[in-house]
């Protein structure tokens, strides 16, 4: 048997294996306090983060923290599976690394209604997660040592739910990632660049800078009515893929509301 893999904060490093572009099972997952540190061991900031223990198809393990709330509003359970509100706040904020990846989960199809004040509800989640830059937050900077460059850093989401927790299924499901492009392929990559592009615009057109999917199915019925890929477009917005093309092209996604990261 192999030694675990030191969770230990002073004993990260600095772009650590982020798992990406490939299929997870989703162990477990808890809340906990989590360590920000230096490369000298340091302690920046403690957080309250959510621990992904993810293992891939070949049997490799990962832990991922995703940044969910301040200590002084929340803590967690003794068990790990819950928040527990430590002053007034009732619900907790979007500006976090959870909530991007709880946001998209759910733009993966994942059922909102089966998600509870319970964490693990999500262990034996399996799906095929990609990568997508850490979101930009106001008052939030990372620290850069003398001599290095702000590297852009990842985050690993789900845009594909694989099995969802209870559901019986052999091991080894199907890859999600894309084979060779074949004709009907490269078709639908060209719709998705299409429909990419369009929802580009409206975007950039918004006085607030955020459209509604459903607002973007509007419009393209009306500016693309005489365009053949009409159809194909209409359906590539609301597709799991679609969603994953707007995360990794710069987009984010607040429900159905879609705007620039």
């Amino acid at each position: 048997m192999t030694n675990p893999v030191s969770i230990r904060p002073s004993e990260f490093v600095e772009g650590g294996a982020v798992p990406v572009d490939r299929n997870l099972t989703w162990r477990e997952c808890r809340f906990n306090l989590f360590d920000y540190t230096r490369k000298d061991g340091t302690v920046v900031a403690t957080t309250v983060a959510a621990r992904i223990n993810y293992v891939d198809d070949d049997g490799q393990e990962f832990e991922q923290q995703y940044s969910v709330t301040d200590k002084e509003r929340f803590l967690p359970s003794a068990d790990g599976k819950s928040l527990i509100a430590v002053g007034s706040a009732a619900s907790l904020s979007k500006s976090s690394n959870f909530y991007v990846l709880m946001n998209a989960l759910i733009n993966a199809g994942f059922p909102e209604n089966k998600l509870t004040g319970d964490v693990s509800v999500l262990d034996g989640l399996y799906t095929y997660n990609i990568g997508i830059p850490e979101p930009k937050r106001a008052g939030l900077a990372r620290e850069v040592a003398a001599g290095e460059t702000a590297r852009e850093r990842l985050l690993s989401v789900p845009s594909q739910i694989l099995r969802l927790p209870g559901e019986k299924g052999k091991g080894g499901a199907k890859k999600a990632a894309p084979a060779k492009a074949s004709a009907s392929e490269s078709d639908a990559e060209e719709i998705n660049a299409k429909a990419l592009k369009f929802v580009g615009e409206l975007v950039d057109e918004a006085d607030d800078g955020t459209i509604s999917r459903q607002n973007v199915a509007v419009r393209l019925f009306k500016d693309m009515a005489k365009d053949p890929d009409k159809d194909a477009v209409a359906r590539a917005l609301f597709s799991p893929e679609f969603s994953a093309t707007l995360l990794v092209s710069g987009f984010s996604l607040d429900g159905e509301d879609i705007s620039r990261a």
